[in-house]
């Protein structure tokens, strides 16, 4: 892969640096972390008898790239007392583009027939995608009304969105994408976990310890 592209996520990153460290300055204290998560205080909470599980993206990010042939398979096993949510995050001002095309895909209930040929556009052909106008010929060209893209790109339920990630993702310390919080209290990254496969396998072993504390 070439350098230009794995360097996406972590430019980003560096361009909001005295933000992150404002967030690790401001947050509440935390619990000691377990294995291969963190345990963090957010007002997420799942629905009664769910477990709720969020992931932060973006799909810019070739890591989030990566975990998304990790997670097809994962998201098929699912029992039906797991909620999968994702959540496009912003962690840099030349991330909303991408971000607000998720939100509004999401609200044209395009996402299941966008999501993966975004990633593949990007990260396997090389597409930019960039500013408002290539992003909504993209979704065009994958069957989305271009109007209706358009007006959901720049519209109030877009900015909502992208406002109520930002706040659970502070709350949580989120610093980086992909990442996945499981209950709104657990908070599972690569780095923690140990990789990709590793990330999914702890908020397995957290699913099953959230259903033996209600049990």
């Amino acid at each position: 892969m070439p350098v230009t592209r794995f360097t996406t996520c972590l430019k980003g990153l560096a361009a909001t640096l005295l933000t992150t460290v404002a967030l690790i300055l401001t947050a509440p204290a935390m619990a000691t972390d377990g294995e291969g998560y963190r345990e963090v205080k957010t007002d997420v909470s799942s629905p009664e008898g769910k477990v709720l599980v969020q992931e932060f993206f973006w799909y810019g990010c070739p890591h989030c790239h990566y975990l998304e042939a990790e997670l097809e398979p994962w998201l098929e096993g699912l029992d039906e007392d797991v909620i999968f949510e994702r959540r496009a995050l912003a962690l840099g001002e030349h991330w909303l583009p991408l971000t607000r095309a998720f939100y509004a895909a999401e609200q044209l209930d395009a996402v299941d027939d966008t999501h993966a040929e975004v990633f593949h556009a990007i990260h396997e052909e090389g597409t930019r995608l960039t500013d408002a106008e290539a992003i909504a010929d993209f979704y065009a060209e994958q069957g989305v009304d271009r109007d209706a893209f358009l007006d959901a790109y720049e519209g109030f339920g877009t900015q909502n969105a992208i406002r109520k990630t930002n706040q659970i993702a502070q709350a949580a310390q989120v610093r980086g994408v992909p990442a996945l919080l499981v209950d709104g209290r657990y908070l599972v990254t690569g780095r923690l976990a140990g990789g990709n496969a590793e990330m999914l396998d702890v908020v397995d072993s957290l699913i099953e310890q959230i259903r033996d504390e209600r049990d």
